[in-house]
């Protein structure tokens, strides 16, 4: 998820405002849990909205439609749903890293260069995700500190690979 987020930031000092978000998701988690379905669901639906305008006026564009649509309802779905938007979210959370893990997959197969970390990664986002969707109110706010420390670790990746 961080790598999605940090592939729009700029290559300036924006970048390091997830060091601090990521320290916040550290430091706190149980209170970024409980505004989590109320901040992810209005940022989704502002997703959608600003991604089916661009591609409504800008078809050209590689915005997928379909993909805006489905999170724009997701995002409704967290801020009508009081009592269960946790669970809503952890799963969601979980299928979207499990796509992500899929994707890792799909790349070292056709591509058969196989990295540890990667596929290190892929083993925890695999286990991770499999917790997070069992028992989504037991291990949401564990979620919300590995978010953290993924934002810190990918901030520094990207900048290291920018220095190369």
């Amino acid at each position: 998820m961080a790598k999605l987020l940090l592939s729009h930031l700029k290559k300036d000092r924006q970048i390091y405002l997830f060091v601090v978000l990521g320290l916040i998701l550290i430091a706190i988690p149980d209170r970024i849990a409980s505004y989590a379905p109320y901040i992810i669901g209005t940022a989704l639906i502002l997703y959608a909205a600003v991604n089916i305008f661009m591609e409504l006026r800008y078809p050209e564009s590689e915005i997928r439609l379909g993909d805006a649509v489905i999170r724009g309802v997701v995002g409704i779905i967290l801020l009508l749903e009081k009592e269960q938007a946790i669970a809503i979210l952890g799963i969601v959370w979980a299928v979207f890293s499990l796509q992500d893990a899929a994707e890792e997959i799909n790349d070292y197969y056709r591509t058969q260069k196989f990295r540890p970390v990667g596929a290190i990664t892929i083993v925890l986002t695999i286990v991770f995700s499999a917790l997070l969707m069992l028992d989504p109110f037991e291990h949401f706010a564990f979620h919300v500190r590995i978010l953290g420390l993924e934002m810190i670790a990918e901030t520094f990746i990207r900048r290291r690979e920018e220095n190369q």
